[in-house]
């Protein structure tokens, strides 16, 4: 067995160096490990399902600035009209675009007295009776609106009666269940639950009420409106390329944006998602890089530094494998000691990263992982020199230095 006594008192001699590759290897452990966390949190949203046709759905902005046009009666014409063209499914005007980053939330009581209530924050979409369909959704408890639910709103006009919701708000509301047919309050005006879609993310990706959604069967008759149009998948091109100029041919007392379909919205809404975690990718890369040199080096230095040392234990019958063992051992000790410290600063990194930045809480797995991952890189970046000091001949004892 190995004696590690003779490797600390080697360690002691230069405590400088030693010290470095400790913090070194403990700032490395917290920070890779927090980033690793934080990558795959990251990944993990940009891959979940928006419950949408994301490569099918056309979104686009418009803006009347003409006082002369009646926008509610030019809206609905634009919804009949829009059908014209090829490969259009369905359409309507709306408040707001999923994934856009951009929209409208009410708060919601599951009680019209709000001792007691459940208070929670949804966006709502509004949009003629044909809405959910138009997002292509199913309608698994309830039912869908009726055209004579619809509601023309202009200002502070007419409230809606009626709403769709998720199940995520569904059970938000109401934990027990049994949201159809109960309604649900916004300022004290009651709407009746009538039906319950499956998943519908809004607009702001990032808010942890993304899935909590309401669709209103409501024309929020303002200048500035939103449109959205549902497109078989072989169409789509087209009717972005053709779409713009088409409605201003209808009407061109406007100013209509270009459209684009629910998945350059939502690449768009994610893009800092993006590079925070490319970022954090090549910080982790340079970290573990810099280590690895690090321990190297170092073990280097001190082969050259013991040469003669190293001859004399061969001489007095130490191995190649027992020199071999000890400069693998002496870096192990070494990264035991810097993963003990770097365990408790990633719990305080990641302490100050949940208090200020509002992150979950650390998995252990992560740190594991983490701390094997500097393990293995520690010793096969120290097996080449430490491979090398097992090579020098007894003879170099008898020479001089």
């Amino acid at each position: 067995m190995l004696n590690i006594s003779p490797i600390f008192n080697a360690m002691m001699r230069n405590k400088s160096s030693i010290i470095l590759i400790v913090l070194q290897i403990a700032l490395t452990l917290a920070i890779v490990s927090n980033a690793a966390f934080i990558i795959k949190g990251r990944i993990d949203d940009m891959q979940r399902g928006s419950g949408l046709a994301e490569t099918q759905l056309i979104g686009f902005h418009m803006y009347f600035y003409d006082d002369a046009v009646n926008i509610a009666d030019q809206l609905l014409l634009d919804q009949q009209k829009v059908l014209e063209l090829p490969g259009v499914i369905d359409a309507t005007a709306i408040n707001q675009i999923p994934l856009s980053g951009s929209g409208d939330s009410w708060t919601f009581r599951n009680q019209l007295d709000s001792d007691g209530a459940q208070n929670i924050n949804a966006g709502v979409f509004l949009g003629n009776y044909n809405i959910a369909n138009v997002f292509g959704h199913k309608i698994i408890e309830g039912r869908n609106f009726r055209p004579d639910e619809l509601v023309i709103r202009e200002r502070d006009g007419n409230t809606p009666k009626v709403t769709i919701i998720t199940q995520a708000l569904s059970d938000k509301l109401f934990p027990e269940g049994n949201a159809l047919g109960k309604f649900i309050y916004s300022a004290d005006v009651p709407v009746q639950v009538i039906g319950i879609i499956d998943k519908m993310q809004g607009s702001w990706l990032h808010s942890p009420m993304v899935e909590q959604t309401a669709l209103m069967p409501v024309l929020n008759v303002r200048k500035f409106m939103r449109f959205i149009i549902h497109v078989e998948a072989e169409q789509v091109d087209s009717v972005i390329a053709n779409v713009q100029q088409f409605l201003l041919a209808q009407e061109n007392r406007r100013v209509i944006s270009s459209a684009e379909t629910l998945l350059e919205k939502k690449k768009r809404s994610y893009q800092s998602d993006k590079l925070m975690t490319n970022m954090l990718i090549v910080i982790i890369a340079v970290l573990i890089f810099i280590t690895a040199l690090g321990i190297a080096g170092m073990t280097v230095f001190n082969v050259n530094r013991r040469q003669k040392q190293i001859g004399t234990r061969r001489a007095l019958g130490a191995s190649r494998l027992d020199i071999l063992r000890y400069f693998m051992t002496e870096s192990a000790v070494i990264a035991l000691i810097g993963i003990t410290i770097g365990v408790v600063l990633a719990l305080v990194l990641n302490n100050y990263l949940m208090t200020y930045f509002s992150t979950s809480s650390l998995a252990f797995n992560y740190i594991v992982t983490t701390l094997v991952g500097i393990i293995v890189v520690v010793e096969f970046a120290v097996f080449w020199p430490a491979r090398k000091a097992s090579m020098i001949s007894p003879a170099i004892a008898t020479r001089s230095v």
